[in-house]
């Protein structure tokens, strides 16, 4: 088995093919359900350096762009990085992911894209 999705899809086709139980099915669904939203990663552009610019690159991470190879030389970021969840990246971007995960406060600016988005949808 290599990955706890492919459990969770498997509980279906084994309670379908009579291998599991009423019983075990209910557990096994129960058990398997993800207590975390699914994002499909791929269906997102990745964080690029070289494609922000100077501006973008401050409201979004909250660095000038011209010191974000300076701080990943700083705090000695490896070449590449690779997540518990098994996706690799370079260093830069991964470097680049922390600090937009750490920019705060959330401002106006930043939640523009959900807000938009989310208004098309209502209508």
């Amino acid at each position: 088995m290599s990955s706890f999705k492919e459990l969770r899809d498997l509980v279906p086709i084994a309670y379908d093919s009579k291998i599991i139980s009423n019983e075990e099915f209910l557990v096994l669904f129960e058990t398997c359900q993800s207590k975390n939203p699914e994002f499909p990663c791929s269906s997102y552009p990745r964080i690029k350096l070289e494609n922000m610019q100077d501006d973008e690159c401050l409201a979004e991470i909250r660095v000038k762009k011209e010191d974000v190879p300076v701080l990943a030389e700083a705090l000695q970021i490896p070449e590449t990085v690779r997540c518990e969840q098994r996706s690799v990246c370079d260093g830069i971007e991964g470097l680049c992911m922390l600090l937009r995960r750490l920019a705060y406060p959330c401002r106006y600016s930043d939640m523009i894209p959900r807000l938009v988005d989310q208004s098309h949808r209502s209508a």
